[in-house]
């Protein structure tokens, strides 16, 4: 008998098509199941941050992470929201002083009163790339490459210079809540540094250089820096320092106000944030 048309499908005789059909079906399946692992996956992603991942930080019951071409936020669980006005500003560092969330930024200190919803630039330092930001209360530091460190006691409304040091400080400045006058911070030429006397000076609390993150527990006790060439973290208040394993292509840290470490990856161009409590890393979601 004549092979009819409608068995040559493919060009394929009767016998080989008997092989290759459930090929056909096991490649469906796969392509669909992929599919629905990459959606299913992007709940897991971050805000876009861009082709850098510079700062992390929780301010009230939010998480901030930004980079060189943008910046998010969640709540303590949630979908990421973009903060449209911090585009292309290339956030360096989050603080809080008082009822304003603080972004360092190129072009200068960016204040929000709502939570991250709408930033303006503070007007005593228009113009300035701050690297590097610290509060509490209404003390406020601020350090760029163009001018040192910079103190404010009114919640950064106004500004007074401290020190020409800090011009190599990068990301988040912890600001001691019993002390306003010590602090610590990230330097990448010495370190993790710390002042006793309101910037003034800055002293290495003797790790690694190349510091691109400093993170503080709110007992002062637990430290955490991500280095160049490594992180380390203390235990007793940066008396000493033992290595730490992050995760591959950590950027940037903090601490929550219940005691996780929680540390950035660029992912992409994206962030991804990982918490820690005894050690293990767990993928934020």
């Amino acid at each position: 008998m004549p092979t009819q048309p409608r068995d040559r499908v493919l060009g394929l005789s009767a016998k080989a098509r008997r092989l290759v059909y459930p090929l056909l079906a096991v490649t469906v399946v796969v392509i669909v199941v992929g599919t629905l692992a990459t959606r299913g996956s992007a709940a897991e992603d971050g805000p876009r941050v861009g082709g850098d991942l510079h700062a992390v930080g929780e301010v009230g019951d939010r998480l901030f992470a930004a980079g060189h071409n943008g910046a998010g936020y969640r709540a303590t669980s949630g979908a990421w929201t973009q903060i449209d006005a911090l585009d292309d500003k290339d956030v360096m560092a989050w603080a809080q002083a008082g009822a304003s969330l603080l972004a360092g930024a190129h072009g200068g200190l960016y204040r929000s009163l709502d939570n991250g919803s709408t930033f303006d630039v503070v007007q005593d330092l228009p113009g300035s790339d701050v690297h590097a930001v610290g509060a509490v209360g209404e003390r406020v530091y601020v350090t760029s490459p163009e001018f040192g460190v910079v103190v404010s006691d009114d919640g950064g409304t106004t500004f007074e210079s401290a020190s020409a040091a800090g011009l190599d400080f990068m990301g988040t400045i912890w600001v001691d809540p019993s002390n306003p006058d010590v602090a610590v911070a990230p330097s990448m030429q010495s370190g993790v540094v710390k002042t006793t006397d309101g910037g003034a000076t800055w002293a290495s609390m003797g790790t690694s250089s190349g510091s691109m993150a400093a993170a503080v527990d709110a007992s002062g006790q637990r430290m955490v820096t991500i280095g160049m060439d490594g992180s380390e973290s203390s235990n007793d208040s940066g008396a000493t320092w033992t290595l730490l394993e992050v995760p591959a292509g950590a950027s940037a840290a903090t601490y929550t106000s219940d005691g996780e470490l929680v540390v950035a990856v660029l992912s992409g161009e994206r962030a991804q944030l990982y918490t820690s409590v005894n050690g293990e890393w767990d993928l934020l979601t």
